[in-house]
């Protein structure tokens, strides 16, 4: 495998392996080192934990890291991001982590790379994260490893997030035992990969180990979509009332960035059953593993 762009790509083996990885990492096996692969970032849509993760992660292996910032660079001459990635891998660079509005384009920039290098992608539109859901598996299974006796929830505006969409896929590739879409009839899936879809919050947590809570994205809103946050709250914030239907040791996820008393209370986000932090600690153990799987090739993860 030469590109990371969703989680379709990987075989349950592959995953395993990268799980298995990242957890080494975490508790102290060697780094690999890659002084002679640089990497280069080039985000079109803000971040902060993905990108400074990415960072961490390469410069924790060692390999040289650029930072593209693209509003001084040549795209706004109008180049196109294709001929910006021809032109930095002709100076050298190996592999690029690249975010962008527009689904689908790390498949088509990985179409066009030559050879030796790693496309890896850090969110496209509202298609695929698939960085991002394999760290918040590696969070899952550091606490509850047996997948296939979990009931997990995604609750929230799973229709225009991508973190749902890898979600569902690693969901299926892992077998989960039970997936829940907890979401308002505007908001649910237009296509489930899979799980069930509800409009209840208190059916959708019932008996939950797991209550993964997704950002209100109201900038992936297309013409007509309306937004009533009181009435949302209402009936979908993830508070201490409703996180008791949920198990009394769920977890509770939420990948970031956090609306609070939107979609989210401080009481919870912060409170004892939050794995919040420890997903962005993770972070950049499953993003080390990643790079080394893409520049060693999966060999080095059995």
């Amino acid at each position: 495998m030469n590109h990371f762009i969703e989680i379709s790509q990987l075989s349950k083996p592959e995953v395993m392996a990268l799980l298995k990885s990242a957890l080494s990492l975490k508790n102290g096996s060697i780094c690999p080192q890659y002084p002679a692969i640089p990497l280069a970032t080039l985000f079109y849509e803000n971040s902060t934990r993905t990108r400074i993760s990415f960072d961490l992660a390469a410069k924790r292996l060692g390999m040289p890291v650029v930072n593209v910032d693209i509003a001084t660079s040549s795209e706004a001459k109008g180049e196109s991001i294709i001929d910006t990635v021809k032109t930095l891998a002709a100076m050298g660079i190996k592999c690029f982590v690249i975010r962008h509005k527009e689904a689908g384009l790390p498949i088509k920039l990985a179409k066009t790379c030559g050879e030796g290098i790693h496309v890896i992608n850090a969110g496209d539109g509202m298609h695929a994260h698939p960085t991002q859901a394999m760290l918040d598996f590696m969070t899952i299974m550091e606490q509850k490893p047996d997948l296939s006796s979990l009931k997990i929830a995604i609750l929230g505006d799973i229709r225009h997030s991508r973190v749902a969409n890898s979600l569902q896929c690693l969901a299926a590739t892992l077998n989960v035992g039970e997936l829940s879409l907890v979401a308002p009839e505007q908001w649910q899936p237009t296509v489930v990969h899979y799980g069930t879809v509800t409009d209840s919050l208190r059916d959708g947590l019932a008996g939950a180990d797991v209550i993964i809570c997704l950002r209100v994205q109201s900038e992936r809103f297309s013409t007509g979509d309306t937004l009533d946050l009181t009435s949302y709250r209402k009936a979908y914030a993830l508070t201490k009332t409703t996180l008791a239907y949920a198990k009394k040791e769920a977890m509770v996820m939420h990948p970031g960035p956090i609306n609070r008393s939107v979609e989210i209370d401080d009481e919870v986000a912060d409170g004892p059953q939050s794995y919040i932090l420890q997903q962005v600690q993770n972070g950049v153990f499953m993003r080390m593993a990643i790079l080394s799987h893409l520049i060693s090739g999966s060999d080095s993860l059995a």
